[in-house]
């Protein structure tokens, strides 16, 4: 059968939406989710670093981003569904902060990606219908700033972060607050060395037993600052072994103050 050109393009279209094409491993991506016809997203910046980018909507078409408050960063989509939006080129941050309806529209973050990335303050706020993100390949090492990352995102079941550089980060202020569905919380690879600033880091939110020993071990064995007041909400660790030896380490040693759940 011979293809016009319109239905090659068509074809080609709906092969990059249901994600048979290979991803870019240096391209953010995420998934949203329309319910109506004719719908608008929008990615929302905020006046901090330079853009130059190319976002693919996912339905075949692609906006150029110079600005951080260019216009194409709203896109209209046509029809009812879930596309997975690519970025690629510099795009140093996203900035939610728990505002406008677009917010509610994110499914999942499926790769960090390398797109110049400078802070996730604020990035994800009130996302509360995405259920998963994943760094995935990614380059976070100029970020800075983690605080309200993920705050509010009440149906966040799988937050496999362990990829992420994060150590130029000074800040996790409220970075987990609010997750009430978690069923993995991969925080264990984090470098917290440079954190000094800790305020409701995980304030209602139970990150995994399994999860939060890896944690605890991982982060007594780090140079981290001392006297610090770290809230992991309510989660709880495994007592008698390595996780409580570790966190009995980090408040001897290092003069922390923790709040969590105690023992499992």
């Amino acid at each position: 059968m011979t293809l016009t050109f319109g239905q090659a393009l068509a074809m080609k279209r709906l092969a990059t939406r249901q994600g048979d094409a290979a991803p870019d491993p240096d391209a953010f991506r995420m998934t949203v989710r329309t319910t109506g016809a004719v719908e608008t997203f929008t990615i929302p910046c905020q006046n901090l670093g330079t853009f130059n980018a190319t976002v693919g909507w996912g339905d075949g078409s692609t906006s150029t981003i110079t600005a951080y408050n260019d216009a194409d960063l709203a896109h209209e989509y046509a029809t009812a569904g879930d596309y997975q939006i690519s970025i690629t080129g510099t795009f140093p941050h996203i900035y939610f902060f728990n505002t406008g309806t677009s917010k509610g529209k994110v499914i999942s973050v499926d790769n960090l990606g390398a797109v110049g990335w400078i802070t996730f303050d604020s990035a994800f706020w009130g996302c509360s219908n995405m259920t998963s993100f994943t760094a995935g390949t990614c380059d976070t090492s100029s970020v800075t700033e983690l605080r309200n990352m993920l705050r509010a995102c009440s149906s966040l079941a799988v937050a496999d972060v362990q990829t992420m550089d994060t150590s130029s980060v000074t800040s996790v202020s409220r970075a987990l607050l609010g997750l009430g569905s978690l069923t993995s919380c991969t925080i264990s690879g984090w470098n917290v060395e440079a954190v000094n600033t800790w305020n409701f880091f995980a304030q209602s939110t139970t990150i995994p037993t399994a999860d939060y020993d890896a944690t605890l071990i991982a982060w007594a064995a780090q140079d981290v600052v001392d006297s610090q007041s770290v809230d992991f909400g309510s989660s709880t660790y495994t007592s008698g072994g390595a996780a409580e030896t570790a966190r009995t380490s980090l408040i001897n040693d290092d003069l922390w103050t923790i709040t969590d759940g105690g023992a499992a």
